[in-house]
């Protein structure tokens, strides 16, 4: 029987609209309306947490398998691989790191989306408050803006000059790209940072935990430090650096925690300048909420590839599916700088050490219960499989696994996410002392290097040194990319996704009595173009799903 729905929808609109167009307009209850919500201190507070919840779900959190920030701003580097159980398995980390993406690619396009969304809930709390009704309102706003300014800094290092969006944008309009030069762009954001910090809170003590979490003087003197670096005022960098370091609400850590600040025990740590507290709220629901506010999913793929293991060493929580690999040249080097430091053999393990100094269940619960060589001799450790592990070098990762801790009480992980921290802004001070022949960065330099326990410690301060320890201290936190655009180091990278490693096990596939790893290369990539292209990949391109609806963006070269 055929239905007439359209008709008779359109008859009943048409009635309702002549009888009484109000009895439309029925007020929703419990929902305050946009016209009188912006009005109060407790609004601005509200508004600005609400920010918060937006700079969580989209810069911390998952989309899907992956956060699209940990892999635009770590795995286009030079000290990074993408592996997996065999080329082709988590591509959409591979492609990045191999220089094999383009415009359609989906990490690109929803990192680009993901930053714009957190700049409109900034513009929510800038242009619906004004400056001077309140100290509250002012701090809100001024939060808001120190947001939106990293926000754009973080978006113009990925794209060069993406839109300025400093104001909330008519549904009609469509942005066009930065008017001024990329460096104009970062001076933008360092001035957002200068007018702000006046109205805002100080960290109390590097043990204030809150102060961690929430937009502080620290953190805006920071993102205006690092703007200004980028842009080569390495005179106007130091100062807002200096501030936070003479401000003495920030310290390193131990050398002895140095891997606890990346896992829940380290959340709230007195290095950390800013990250995103992930709660673990059992309001949330878990798809829509939960796991989306986590990086569990990740971490999970980013642990040991444990189908390819005898059993996985007990300190990995969970299965691991191997996306996380250390490129080989950078391991050795910084195995050759550190020596056995906390820092070194927190971040990077090679397979030997994985071997005999990680527990397995085969211990029993005892790390102690076998000797060196019966834990080279055993069976139920190690590489198992012939193909052994691919894309991964002589050393494994040993950052980001995912400790037990992490999980906090249930299967998520909820450690918090880590936006600055105190190391980075020693070593960026540093770096602006050895670029203006300022001796000041010297001792930073040192403290970093003799927090880490590394095998050296600089005598003088030099730029090279300062790039080696940003190199080794801030692995996978996002900064390396960067670094590599500012000092225009891309030749290492020109060979991504050429030559790409698998480690295997000579105990299992030359049958030799002891457990040794070694690397065998392959080319999967033959007959495709990889790597840096130089005047293409210094930017990413602006989505195709962005292009093709607005015709003001104008596209990176290249692409």
């Amino acid at each position: 029987m055929k239905k007439y729905i359209f008709p008779l929808l359109f008859t009943a609109v048409m009635l309702f609209s002549a009888c009484n167009e109000d009895l439309l307009n029925i007020p929703q209850k419990g929902v305050i309306g946009i016209d009188s919500f912006y009005q109060t201190d407790e609004d601005a507070e509200s508004a600005l947490v609400n920010l918060y919840g937006d700079f969580i779900t989209n810069i911390g959190g998952n989309d899907g398998i992956y956060v699209p920030y940990n892999i635009i701003f770590n795995y286009p580097a030079d000290n990074v691989l993408a592996a997996g159980e065999f080329y082709g398995d988590n591509d959409q980390f591979a492609s990045i790191n191999e220089f094999r993406f383009d415009s359609q690619s989906n990490v690109v396009s929803i990192m680009y989306s993901r930053l714009y969304y957190l700049i409109y809930h900034s513009n929510l709390v800038i242009s619906n408050f004004e400056y001077g009704e309140s100290a509250v309102k002012d701090r809100c706003i001024s939060e808001a803006r120190v947001i939106r300014a990293w926000a754009h800094m973080i978006a113009a290092f990925a794209w060069g000059t993406p839109p300025l969006v400093d104001r909330l944008l008519l549904p009609e309009e469509k942005p066009a790209n930065f008017e001024g030069t990329h460096e104009e762009l970062l001076r933008w954001c360092a001035k957002e940072c200068a007018e702000s910090v006046q109205y805002l809170d100080e960290r109390q003590s590097p043990a204030d935990k809150d102060g961690a979490v929430r937009v502080t003087k620290g953190f805006a003197y920071a993102v205006q430090g690092k703007a200004l670096l980028n842009v080569g005022d390495y005179a106007g960098a130091k100062a807002p650096l200096k501030s936070v370091i003479s401000s003495g609400k920030y310290a390193l850590v131990p050398g002895q925690e140095y891997g606890k600040l990346f896992h829940l025990s380290g959340d709230g740590a007195p290095e950390k300048v800013f990250e995103l507290n992930l709660i673990n709220n059992a309001s949330i629901g878990d798809w829509s909420g939960k796991i989306q506010r986590s990086t569990w999913m990740e971490m999970n793929l980013w642990g040991w590839r444990s189908s390819r293991l005898a059993a996985s060493p007990t300190m990995q929580a969970d299965q691991g599916w191997g996306g996380l690999a250390v490129e080989g040249t950078f391991a050795k080097e910084f195995a050759e700088n550190d020596g056995d430091s906390y820092r070194r053999k927190a971040t990077i393990i090679s397979y030997d050490e994985f071997i005999t100094e990680l527990q397995w269940p085969s211990d029993g619960g005892d790390i102690n219960s076998k000797t060196r060589a019966q834990k080279l001799a055993d069976p139920l450790r190690g590489i198992v499989n012939p193909d052994g592990l691919y894309g991964q070098s002589e050393y494994l990762q040993r950052k980001h696994i995912v400790a037990a801790e992490d999980r906090s009480t249930n299967w998520y992980r909820f450690n918090n996410f880590i936006i600055m921290r105190y190391a980075d802004v020693l070593l960026m001070y540093a770096e602006a002392c050895a670029q203006t022949n300022d001796n000041d960065g010297l001792q930073y330099l040192q403290m970093i290097q003799q927090r880490a326990g590394s095998d050296y410690v600089s005598t003088s301060l030099t730029l090279n040194d300062v790039k080696k320890e940003r190199n080794y201290e801030l692995w996978m936190e996002g900064s390396r990319w960067i670094d590599m655009k500012r000092w225009g180091e891309f030749e290492k990278a020109k060979n991504a996704g050429k030559r790409i490693p698998s480690l295997k096990d000579a105990f299992i596939n030359d049958n030799e009595p002891a457990h040794r790893g070694y690397v065998t290369y392959s080319e999967p990539n033959a007959g495709t173009t990889v790597g840096f292209q130089q005047g293409k990949h210094e930017w990413f391109p602006y989505p195709y799903n962005v292009t093709s609806i607005n015709p003001n963006i104008v596209q990176n070269p290249g692409w």
